[in-house]
């Protein structure tokens, strides 16, 4: 599996395009900017398949319609839908003083739930508490933690769908994993996996 990392918009948010050998790629939070998104899938001969979302906030999903004009299909988890549509949910009424409209994604995850991408399996793993629908891709030595976890932070939980206690119960979840991921967040830089249950304060609580 390769990548490609993009931080786009003005909340510096982390786009990561994956591919495999078929050249069919998927883009994990298309935030902003399709035609810049676009372009380095048209230099890197990709065909964008899929779109996937770690949630549905504003910042993470403003290019998707764009994007999915040539076909490619949408997944998110069943429980962040219901934000897609709802300007107010999503947050993009609140900070960008607008509203855009969303065709229902083709595809509704749940936990457990596995994603092909050019011929190898990506793992849904849901950890709510940023927002209900919140989820984890986890592949290849690489977990994309969208919101749920940061280096050295954690998501926020003070808006729509935020809760703390869940969101530690997802972290109790990415704890146990024995594996040190690579993780690669929403926002901010990479760091790994075990990095965090060492040096992450919420996640260190959890030892």
């Amino acid at each position: 599996m390769k990548i490609i990392s993009m931080c786009l918009g003005p909340l510096q948010t982390n786009c990561y395009i994956i591919y495999g050998k078929d050249k069919k790629a998927a883009v994990i939070d298309p935030a902003f900017y399709a035609d810049s998104i676009q372009s380095v899938l048209d230099e890197n001969g990709l065909i964008l398949d899929k779109i996937l979302l770690t949630h549905a906030h504003f910042d993470h999903i403003m290019a998707v319609e764009e994007l999915r004009k040539n076909g490619a299909e949408l997944y998110l988890h069943a429980d962040d839908e219901e934000m897609l549509n709802s300007p107010k949910l999503n947050c993009m009424l609140g900070f960008m003083g607008k509203s855009l409209v969303f065709k229902k994604p083709e595809h509704l995850l749940k936990d457990g739930d596995t994603v092909d991408i050019g011929g190898e399996k990506i793992r849904v793993m849901h950890t709510p508490g940023h927002t209900k629908g919140s989820v984890c891709y986890i592949t290849d030595g690489v977990i994309f933690s969208g919101d749920t976890l940061f280096c050295g932070s954690i998501g926020r939980t003070d808006l729509y769908g935020g809760d703390y206690e869940t969101l530690i119960n997802s972290l109790k979840k990415l704890s146990v994993i024995e594996e040190n991921l690579t993780v690669l967040s929403g926002h901010g830089e990479r760091t790994t996996l075990q990095k965090e249950k060492n040096d992450n304060i919420y996640m260190k609580t959890l030892r």
